[in-house]
């Protein structure tokens, strides 16, 4: 028996082997270098769940490639880790298409039903729905009304932290997303928001959860756990729908007249528009924590950001109210155009935390640098920003250190836009990236005047006792470009002295000029 099953097991692993090379033996000699893997047809794919965005690095053997082929099942992943090569497949950006990857997520995320799907695949859907965020997420007045409501329950939520004056013991993640979730939703959908009802606030997260497995094709959600979270939030977004609010921004309201324009029924369109939360908060959510735990582990660091937030006039106190407390306003344009430290501390918390690589649809056989390269129809292409980040051909010697002024020094900071990929490849860069770096900048900035935070004095499961740890282990589960640590830490807030505690202060905020623009190294 156990000679027969040994014997079973080698042919299995012989006809595995056998099939990797067969599949191989096709490749284009113009196709990328195929990188063979220890173990056939799979082993590429349990290389990257166990290793996460270092993958690409550990197979590299050659700091000069440019791109290669990685195997895994009968189709080919086209990996390049050039910045030269960007340029390029951007000029390609039809045959490299991100389109059917907009269709994949309304189908398997917003569960469309098959004639959504074919509008999605078949029309002009995808161009136009992009094309109405990107006008309303444009430098001014309509995104100067989101940011307003943004910023005014930023200021709600760390008054409920610190306004009292005493200080407090929170989950540092935990209340990161509470506090971009509600700020975030008060810009896009209005005050009266769906996620102020707590049930419809877990149900997100625990839909968001299951994401990877809706996706993937491959059910891990066996019990329906996330399928059913995800009929709260789709309950929710009918119920907003049916009468939506005077203050409803313009980016829902320019996405819901497309959907409908393009002839989805109202419940359709309504289970699409649930899914805009996913890109509204996967990534702001992470890249907020990352950057308060880089800069309050760092008190040179924090102490000059206090002293820049300040000198720029970011943060003005104007004498006292009729109920004798300090006015305090935070006035966003010298936070967007006047605080280059603050912002190259967020731009270097992205670039070393980043994980995203930037997926096409390879959709006609496609020739690169001057036909030089041949990428063939049916395949993918991916471009992991992890490998072009902490690479030492495009950020020199220093690439996997953090420095937080590497994008206020001409040295260090990357050339071009196409060396900073946080906020996706041209030419689909995240058309929110104003208003997400906006949100992470003004909380972040509030944070670092009115508070001191530090980790608890609890001893961790690793054996650390009360510091920052440089490197905690990472959640690998979630679909975004950002990991979440993969253990929430607590940490012990106290408001500093004179900032707003109990009887110190009352804030407010002050727009500024509509048109200006953060200073993003992508564009």
């Amino acid at each position: 028996m156990i000679t027969a099953i040994l014997y079973a097991l080698i042919g299995v692993v012989s006809l595995a082997y056998l099939a990797d090379y067969l599949l191989a033996w096709n490749d284009d000699p113009k196709e990328p270098t195929r990188l063979r893997s220890k173990i056939p047809l799979i082993g590429h794919l349990i290389g990257i769940i166990v290793s996460g965005p270092s993958y690409h690095s550990v197979i590299r053997n050659d700091e000069t490639t440019e791109i290669y082929t990685i195997g895994i099942l009968n189709f080919k992943l086209y990996t390049s880790v050039s910045t030269r090569l960007l340029p390029l497949i951007q000029r390609q950006s039809k045959a490299l298409s991100f389109r059917p990857m907009i269709q994949t997520v309304a189908r398997k995320w917003g569960d469309a039903n098959d004639e959504t799907d074919r509008l999605f695949g078949e029309t002009n859907l995808t161009t136009e729905f992009s094309h109405a965020m990107k006008t309303s997420l444009a430098p001014g007045p309509q995104l100067d009304e989101m940011n307003l409501r943004m910023a005014q329950r930023a200021l709600v939520d760390l008054d409920l932290l610190l306004g009292d004056g005493q200080d407090k013991k929170i989950k540092l993640l935990e209340w990161a997303r509470f506090a971009i979730t509600q700020a975030s939703s008060c810009g896009v959908y209005g005050n009266q928001h769906p996620f102020l009802d707590r049930e419809v606030y877990d149900a997100f997260w625990t839909w968001h959860g299951h994401l990877t497995a809706h996706i993937s094709g491959i059910n891990f959600d066996i019990r329906r756990i996330g399928y059913r979270a995800r009929e709260v939030v789709f309950a929710a977004h009918k119920k907003y729908c049916s009468s939506l609010p005077p203050d409803t921004s313009s980016l829902f309201l320019s996405r819901w007249e497309t959907l409908l324009s393009f002839g989805l029924t109202p419940e359709e369109a309504t289970k699409q528009q649930a899914t805009l939360p996913i890109g509204m908060l996967s990534n702001t959510v992470p890249t907020f924590y990352w950057t308060i735990h880089e800069i309050f582990s760092r008190p040179s660091l924090l102490s000059a950001l206090r002293a820049e937030i300040l000198s720029s006039s970011a943060v003005t106190t104007s004498g006292e109210d009729n109920n004798n407390n300090l006015l305090h306003t935070l006035h966003l344009t010298p936070l967007k155009t006047s605080c280059p430290l603050l912002l190259s501390t967020l731009q270097e918390t992205q670039r070393t935390r980043h994980i995203h690589a930037p997926i096409r649809k390879v959709t006609s056989d496609t020739a690169l640098d001057n036909g030089r390269l041949l990428l063939k129809r049916g395949n993918y292409l991916q471009m992991p920003g992890h490998a072009i980040h902490y690479s030492t051909l495009t950020y020199g010697p220093t690439a996997g250190e953090f420095i937080p002024s590497r994008f206020m020094t001409p040295a260090l900071k990357p050339k071009s836009s196409a060396d900073f990929l946080a906020w996706g490849a041209p030419p689909h860069l995240c058309p929110a990236r104003q208003f997400a770096a906006v949100e992470i900048l003004i909380l972040v900035a509030l944070l670092v005047v009115r508070a001191d935070v530090e980790p608890a004095m609890t001893t961790t499961g690793d054996g650390s006792n009360g510091g920052w740890e440089r490197q905690p282990e990472l959640d690998f589960t979630d679909p975004v470009t950002v990991l979440n640590p993969k253990r929430d830490v607590e940490v012990e807030v106290r408001p500093r002295p004179g900032w707003g505690g109990k009887g110190k202060g009352r804030w407010r905020v002050e727009m500024g000029e509509s048109t200006t623009r953060v200073g993003l190294a992508s564009g």
